[in-house]
């Protein structure tokens, strides 16, 4: 007498799981080449007439604008022509939060530099006040400072558990880039002021 199949839900009363399958990674369409990619095909090319040169400019400015678009959607491709610091979807995600917001931190250059012109002046009151003046944006943008990063903390390990990024490293990455003036971050802001937080570190469309 043949032994009968055991059933798939066995003595434990329940299914068992099925092994959860890893997506691969979508390959890239027309990927960039890297700088040694680029010189060794110049080598092989050989020496450029004047047209094929002008073509060549025009072609490493088209890579550059596909490869700042792609950067500035989020796309987990473009991720590795970023600076080092800046890579990874953690970073990603502290960008979205810090470009999300308006804050006092991000005029903190003009305010300094209009703080140390005027304290040229031979006032002494008036460099009182200055004085007066940068201690209160300082201590502004101090409190600022601890509100964004309980903010990173709470977004960012709440998103990525499993992180292998520090906190500290986050936190100083974030405030970095918040008393920098929001036209001059780099990578450039993706995020408006009435960004959600379900629209922070993702792909744009």
């Amino acid at each position: 007498m043949e032994p009968k199949p055991v059933a798939a839900t066995g003595k434990k009363g329940k299914a068992t799981p099925k092994r959860p399958s890893q997506a691969k990674a979508r390959p890239p369409a027309n990927p960039p080449m890297s700088n040694k990619e680029k010189r060794e095909a110049l080598k092989k090319s050989g020496p450029l007439t004047k047209e094929q040169k002008r073509q060549a400019k025009e072609d490493l400015r088209n890579e550059r604008a596909r490869i700042a678009e792609g950067q500035w959607k989020g796309d987990p491709l473009f991720d590795k022509y970023h600076l080092a610091r800046d890579r990874g979807p953690e970073r990603l995600l502290v960008r979205d939060i810090v470009d999300s917001r308006w804050s006092v931190g991000q005029y903190y250059m003009f305010g300094a530099f209009a703080i140390l012109i005027f304290s040229t002046s031979g006032s002494a009151q008036l460099q009182s006040y200055l004085f007066i003046g940068l201690l209160a944006l300082t201590a502004v943008i101090v409190v600022e400072s601890i509100l964004l990063s309980r903010r990173v903390k709470r977004l960012v390990f709440k998103r990525f558990p499993k992180t292998e990024q520090r906190k500290g490293g986050l936190y100083w990455y974030a405030i970095q880039r918040s008393i920098m003036p929001r036209s001059m971050r780099n990578p450039r802001a993706r995020m408006s002021y009435k960004a959600t937080e379900d629209d922070l570190g993702k792909v744009v469309k």
